[in-house]
This record gives structure tokens, sequence and C-alpha cells, in this order.
């Protein structure tokens, strides 16, 4: 049977919708791999919120001993640390562990008590007045490329053992929070887990005088520690803030400890959400600020 024209213009259309067909479920199939391949990256990156919002650890157990009392006026300059790290050649003299607190140690105004660790401030207590905070904690200078530190968020971690945290156990933990110890002999969460870009949150000790000896881990004791996220600081601040509560909880669960805020409150899912808030009012203040 011979084939005419008509048949032949039928069977070539055939063909090409057949093609156009393929073309079309190959480019979905393509796309739904991008759209999966995103979204495993975004989830990779998201913390891990396994945990409760609300405060971690089992119920609270009244005992005698006396809260730690905290202050964040009182923490590491990490405008001192931003300071350094703009310096092309590196200061020749170096400190000893274990000798008079510098640049970056804690201030404690507080007078010692007996069998109790000396701890932070109250915040009652008399503060260095703006003369004095020239250079120090969270302070402007001229010389500074990066703006000076305006804000700080604080996350402390209180022990509930009278013990308080041990060495070992608290190394071990932090580490695998993704910190490393770094600059003002305290930690530091940078962008890669190997310690690698910028910060994103630090660590301190919350007991005079706020360092960690890394020599003499082993025999090493804290009653408290806290987190502190410095604003402007990281380029994506709540991102960063979550990893910090992140790293807190997962202390505080694993090692028996208490969250407390700034205000030395107990931390709530409420206080969490208004630290938040803090972030985005501080991003709307810059951003009006550059207009």
């Amino acid at each position: 049977m011979e084939i005419g024209l008509r048949e032949w213009l039928i069977v070539i259309g055939i063909i090409v919708i057949a093609g156009i067909l393929f073309d079309g479920w190959r480019r979905m199939r393509g796309g739904k791999g991008k759209l999966k391949f995103r979204l495993d990256r975004s989830f990779s990156n998201a913390p891990d919120d396994d945990n409760s919002p609300e405060l971690i650890g089992p119920p609270r157990v009244l005992d005698t001993h006396k809260e730690p009392e905290l202050d964040e006026h009182d923490l590491p300059s990490m405008s001192a640390a931003r300071e350094r790290d703009n310096n092309s050649k590196p200061k020749a003299s170096k400190r000893k562990r274990g000798s008079e607190p510098q640049q970056g140690d804690l201030n404690l105004a507080a007078e010692p008590r007996e069998r109790e660790p000396d701890l932070f401030a109250n915040a009652d207590d008399d503060y260095p007045d703006e003369s004095r905070n020239n250079g120090n904690a969270f302070a402007s200078t001229e010389t500074r490329d990066l703006p000076p530190v305006e804000e700080v968020l604080v996350i402390s971690v209180i022990s509930r053992d009278e013990g308080g945290f041990k060495g070992p156990a608290l190394l071990q933990n932090i580490l695998e929070s993704g910190l490393r110890f770094g600059e003002m002999d305290i930690f530091h969460r940078h962008e890669s887990m190997a310690g690698n870009g910028e910060v994103l949150f630090s660590m301190a000790n919350a007991v005079k005088p706020g360092v960690f000896d890394l020599d003499d881990i082993d025999h090493f004791s804290t009653r408290a520690v806290s987190f502190f996220l410095g604003l402007p600081g990281p380029r994506h601040p709540k991102q960063a803030f979550d990893v910090m509560v992140a790293a807190a909880r997962k202390l505080a669960h694993e090692l028996n400890g208490e969250l407390k805020d700034d205000q030395r409150s107990v931390m709530t899912a409420q206080t969490i959400e208004h630290y938040r808030q803090r972030i985005v009012e501080f991003e709307r203040r810059a951003l009006t600020q550059k207009r």
C-alpha cells in the first residue's frame, strides 16, 4: 500500500508531539531534583530542634547554695578581638595563662564570698563611667574598621550540681557543638565547625577571671558559663542566634544545667522569641540608618 503525503504528515506530527512531551517530562524531572537538592541543603544547615522550646533539663531542685549572678556588662570585649583581627602585624608579647587578667578578661566588681566562687557582679553594683569604657567591652574607637558592638544577647547556663561543670565533660560538649578555643582564652563558634570563617558567637567562663585553661582542663570546673552574641556581628544574626540557642540547650540538657537570660530569669520559649525580636528590631534600625 503506497503512503501518501497526508499519511507522512500525520506520522511526522506524531513524532514531533512525542518529542515535545518527552522534553517536557525531562525538564520537570530535572526541576524536581534541583528543588529537592536545595531543600536538603537548607534543612542540613538548620539547627537541631528536637528539644522542647521550653527550658531544657529536669525540674529545678531547690537547694541551699546561692544562685550565681551574671551580668552581660562583664563579658569579654568582642570589639577588642575585632581590632586584633584587623592588625596586619601580630604583637610580639604574649601573656602567660594564669597571669593577671588583661583586655578581654571579665571585670568583676563583687566582693569574694565564703565557700562560693566569685561570679559576675550584680546589676546594682557600680559600673565604670563612660571615660573608662573607651577601649573596653563593646566600645567604639576611630581605628576600628568594623562597627562597634551596640547590643549583646546573652544566654547563661548555670550548673544544678554543687560541683559545677567538670572540665573534660564541658570541653567535650562544646566541641561537639562546634565551638573552638581561641582569642581571649575563651571559646568561639565560627561559620565552619572546623573553626574557620567569621565568629557567630562566643562562650566565656562565668567565674573569675572568666577564661579557660586548657592546660589544666582535667582539674577545671565552673559553676556557670555564658554564651553571647554581639550586634552588629555575624552577617546572618538570626541564624547565628539559633545555633547559639541549640548549643546552650545541648549543654544544659546533657550536663544538668539551667538556662538563664541576661536578666538572670529562667529562659523560656517566650524569652527566646523576645531575643529574636530584638535582632529584627536592630536590623530594622541599621537599615534605616543606611538610608
